[in-house]
């Protein structure tokens, strides 16, 4: 793209219409946009129009915007993106250009174009941009001579950006040299900025300086903090160890003296605010990593800290300040100097002074609670990455805990039992006593190693239940006191596994009947605990506590209550709703009775998150809830098939003509799981998906595969006769072979060719067996993996199994003249020893023991170094423990915060294939084994006996022994 006058209309006229509010003109500028960034020199373009002081402000910050993104997608693009990279000479002028025009911009353009310069940074700092750092040294320095802290303060943002890759990535040799290089070159130009703009702030502050005078050096001051704390995360420099007097000297004054002149303005005193909650980070770290070198200021701060503790007030404005400040004490409690906290009432003032008045319910706290549910369960459940102050002050007790376990036990349980009394004197008025007491004995507990059981040392938790928590949810009105109700509900899910059965059962109406509660928050914590309540196991995990018989009696009245909960406002798409009506239909016993209103009220959910899915969770666990209830009541009726496929055909069919992205993955899924549960032959309903997944159209995006494959395989499996009509099996073969072809595909290009050999005639199959094992040996020649190589290994082995090995011999030679002996030799024997998986491992070794007991090739006496070796890899494979060659039943995984409608397919738990034993009538491998070569032992005394010494490592010999002793057989 070439820079004139044209280029700069086009582009200022582009980014103005972006800014529209009009759709069409909107668009039309971004997809211009869109393809001119294909073009060379684009970013450059924008870069000097954002460089334009005769455009208006306005399309200057939309191209600065743009070109950021740009930068982000194309500097170093993936390889596989498709996406086309700047190229290098744009690069090195791009390089050239932007610090001096980030300097001279606007605030608001100032800042996209550091971030845009932190993206360059990231890829090309220091190695392929040596002269930015000197760069924006001489700039620091030239514009701290002028006082010019709009600049000053610029180009510490964009340092702060550039070395915060010290804080994140692993410790290699090039990430030191790299430290090394910008400690060398800017720790002294940083500790000059610093200590010159103290000086600065001291003079303004004893001279009545303006907040205005005050604001930009605070903030110079906070970013300068920022830095320090990336150049020392990982090692103490030396420089800074030379210089630590200066910094802490400044980083006490900081906390301890007020600045009235800015704190009397909200805005003002956040800007301070961050400041000290920086330095609180600073010395965490120092307490952290350097406790020798930091233990001579380490008095002053623990007292200091405390101090502002004591003086910052409960307004949400102060909770980043709060959270790193306790942060910090709580680091010097576990560390070597807790002497600190061991005197006389230390632990009693620090729980009067600093948790209680931090874990007391606020204002803002009700708000959230009331305005944005979804958030609060985040902080109060779930323990999102928000360190509240709840959180943060009960961290603190437990860091001291850890060396004072009796003092705070003691403190603690007094506090409490004084909060009871408070609000047993008067409970309409105290009730946040009751919540800040049940607040501090959830947090408190700790969990066990290995489970979720908890325990905790401040209550005799029976009694508490008893008499603290059982009143709460006894409340005939579910409405009154919610936050109260909300705690209680945590604390049954907190201590569930203490909660003995019948008392529980119990409970279990009072459970039910608080889904009825207006307050989404207390709807969403009955819901929890009621699916964290079916989760609970026996004593020695034997089995799950509560069965369908303990729910029978209220399941209709519970199913009824938890549709209904999804009706509140605010709760429509509440996943916490969702996930307990798929726990419970997992745990139920589902009659038709209950299998009605419940299908029907999953698929009006369905139709209406089909209009606009926006929350993956929710929809995961409405997708899991559709497929256990088909799979659990199915199991139970099969004739309701008919009644599920009625209902969920409409939205299905929604999906795939709609093309509907997040949930085709999930529809491919049901649908394979309503094949299955069909009997021959299929409706032509069925058959035109069937074409349809035929389409090579159909397999284009990545994350449609696994579920693609697993509906191909139900279809080959219930469908066997119509997959072989007018070439269709010569289609679905095709699509093996691109899905074998790719390391990323090829197993489940595996799936869909280990399904045709199960369910498909060798009549059949035998016309494409020479194209199929090319395809297979192509790729084994070409990209061998080791998950591919276990995967032929089970493919060939269920050849065997299923058609012989006289047609797997004669069709593998058939691509090349015994290229069976070099298989078996150079691929077969060394990797059969790999299997894990109990079937896997069953199907492999009776494979290989027909292979060597049946194949003529192998029992010629010219073979028998090759029937010994693999005869060694086969009691290798039989011989390891169990829990070497078994893999664990996989239970329905937790589904993460994380999970998006992204490119990755996500598996429905309960919609999954059940795994066919190919191999039924066989119990026991290894006694097959040794049968099977004692019988073939017998018909040539002598001769297998040797084979055996002269092939088989020692201890497998011991190991054959072993088994022909315990099998009672005998090799002559």
């Amino acid at each position: 793209m070439e820079w004139n006058r044209q280029t700069l209309e086009f582009l200022s006229q582009c980014f103005l219409n972006t800014l529209s509010p009009i759709p069409e003109p909107r668009r039309t500028a971004e997809k211009a946009l869109s393809d001119a960034a294909d073009l060379p020199n684009y970013g450059l373009a924008v870069l000097r129009l954002v460089a334009e002081p005769a455009i208006d402000e306005q399309t200057r910050h939309a191209a600065a915007v743009n070109f950021k993104n740009h930068l982000r997608s194309r500097w170093l693009p993936a390889a596989d993106s498709g996406i086309s990279p700047i190229v290098d000479s744009e690069k090195e002028q791009i390089k050239t250009l932007i610090v001096s025009l980030m300097l001279s911009s606007s605030p608001r353009i100032q800042s996209q174009l550091s971030e845009a310069l932190a993206v360059i940074g990231k890829h090309d700092f220091p190695k392929s941009w040596p002269a930015l750092l000197p760069e924006l040294i001489a700039n620091l320095q030239k514009a701290a001579l002028a006082g010019d802290y709009v600049s000053v303060n610029g180009i510490l943002g964009t340092a702060s950006s550039i070395f915060k890759k010290f804080r994140y990535q692993y410790r290699t040799d090039d990430l030191f040299l790299d430290l090394k290089y910008c400690l060398d070159g800017f720790a002294a130009p940083l500790t000059e900025i610093f200590l010159k703009t103290s000086s600065l702030i001291d003079s303004a502050a004893s001279s009545g300086g303006t907040s205005a005078i005050l604001k930009p050096l605070f903030e110079s001051q906070r970013l300068c903090c920022r830095i320090f704390y990336s150049l020392n995360f990982q090692d103490l420099p030396e420089f800074f160890e030379d210089h630590m007097n200066e910094w802490m000297g400044e980083f006490k004054k900081y906390l301890s003296s007020n600045y009235p002149a800015l704190e009397s303005t909200e805005e003002g005193l956040t800007l301070v605010d961050d400041l000290r909650a920086a330095i609180c980070e600073n010395i965490n770290l120092y307490i952290e990593k350097n406790e020798e070198e930091f233990q001579g200021f380490l008095n002053d701060f623990a007292s200091v800290v405390w101090t502002l503790l004591r003086d910052v007030s409960k307004s949400p404005s102060r909770d980043q300040l709060a959270t790193t400040a306790i942060k910090f004490l709580t680091t010097v409690s576990t560390s070597v100097h807790h002497a600190l906290f061991a005197g006389d009432n230390v632990i009693k003032e620090i729980c009067q002074s600093i948790v209680i008045p931090n874990v007391s319910l606020r204002v803002e706290d009700e708000e959230i609670f009331e305005m944005n549910y979804i958030e609060f369960i985040r902080r109060d459940m779930e323990g999102s990455d928000v360190d509240t102050r709840r959180r943060i002050a009960c961290e603190l007790l437990k860091g001291l805990a850890t060396n004072y376990k009796t003092q705070v036990t003691e403190v603690v349980s007094l506090e409490i039992q004084k909060l009871l009394s408070s609000f047993s004197a008067n409970p309409s008025a105290h009730w946040k006593d009751k919540d800040c007491a049940i607040y501090l004995v959830v947090s408190l507990s700790t969990k066990k190693a290995g489970g979720a059981s908890v325990s905790t040392d401040l209550i005799d938790v029976q009694n508490f239940f008893t008499s603290i928590i059982l009143p709460e949810l006894q409340s005939r009105d579910v409405n009154s006191f919610p936050m109260l109700k909300a705690g209680s509900l945590k604390f049954l899910t907190m201590f569930r596994s203490h909660i003995p059965k019948p008392f529980a059962m119990q409970l279990f109406p009072e459970l039910v009947r608080f889904l009825k509660a207006e307050s989404n928050v207390v709807h969403s914590y009955a819901a929890s605990c009621i699916e964290k309540l079916l989760l609970v196991k026996e004593e020695g995990g034997r089995g799950n506590r509560y069965v369908a018989g303990d729910i029978s009696p209220f399941l209709l009245q519970l199913m009824t209550n938890l549709f209904d909960a999804l009706k509140f406002p605010e709760s429509e798409e509440n996943q916490y709703l969702m996930k307990c009506i798929m726990r419970v239909l997992g745990v139920a016993d589902i009659s038709a009775e209950v299998a009605g209103p419940c299908i029907g009220g999953l698929t009006s959910i369905l139709s209406e998150v089909c209009k606009n899915p926006k929350n993956p969770i929710f929809n995961h666990y409405l997708f899991e809830s559709v497929a256990v209830l088909v799979r659990r009541a199915c199991e139970r009726d099969i004739s309701l098939t008919s009644a599920f496929e009625t209902s969920l055909f409409p939205s299905l069919q929604l999906i795939l003509a709609n093309d509907i992205t997040e949930f085709l993955p999930y529809a491919f899924q049901l649908l394979a799981q309503l094949v299955e549960l069909n009997r021959p032959p299929l409706s032509p309903n069925y058959m035109q998906i069937f074409l349809l997944l035929l389409s090579p159209e159909s397999w284009k995006r990545n994350g449609n595969v696994p579920a693609l494959v697993r509906l191909l395989q139900a279809f080959l499996q219930k469908a066997p006769h119509e997959v072989t009509q007018e070439n269709r099996l010569s289609q679905v073969l095709g699509i093996f072979e691109k899905l074998v072809a790719s390391p990323s595909t090829d197993e489940q290009g595996f799936y869909i060719l280990n399904t045709i050999i199960e369910n498909l005639d060798y009549s059949v199959i035998a016309p494409y067996m020479k194209g199929v094992w090319s395809a297979l040996f192509t790729r084994l020649q070409n990209k061998k993996t080791v998950k591919f190589q276990k995967s032929l290994v089970i493919f060939m082995s269920l050849f065997l199994v299923k058609h012989g090995q006289a047609y797997l011999v004669e069709t593998m030679n058939t691509v090349q003249p015994n290229i069976f002996t070099a298989i078996l030799e150079h691929f077969w024997i060394p990797n059969l020893k790999l299997i894990m998986g109990s079937i896997e491992v069953k199907l492999t070794a009776v494979a290989a023991t027909r292979l060597i007991c049946e194949t003529p090739a192998l029992l010629d006496p010219s073979a028998a170094k090759l029937w010994g070796k693999m005869l060694d890899s086969i009691v290798t494979l039989v011989s390891r423990p169990e829990q070497e060659r078994v893999l664990d039943e996989p239970e329905m995984p937790e589904i993460s915060e994380n999970v998006g409608y992204t490119a990755a397919f996500v598996n429905l738990h309960n919609a999954g294939k059940k795994e066919e034993d190919p191999l039924k009538d066989i119990k026991d491998p290894k006694q097959f084994l040794v049968a099977s070569v004692s019988r073939l032992s017998s018909a040539s005394p002598g001769r297998y006996p040797q084979i055996i010494g002269e092939n088989l490592e020692q201890a497998n010999q011991a190991a054959l022994l072993q088994l022909c002793n315990a099998y009672n057989c005998g090799i002559a």
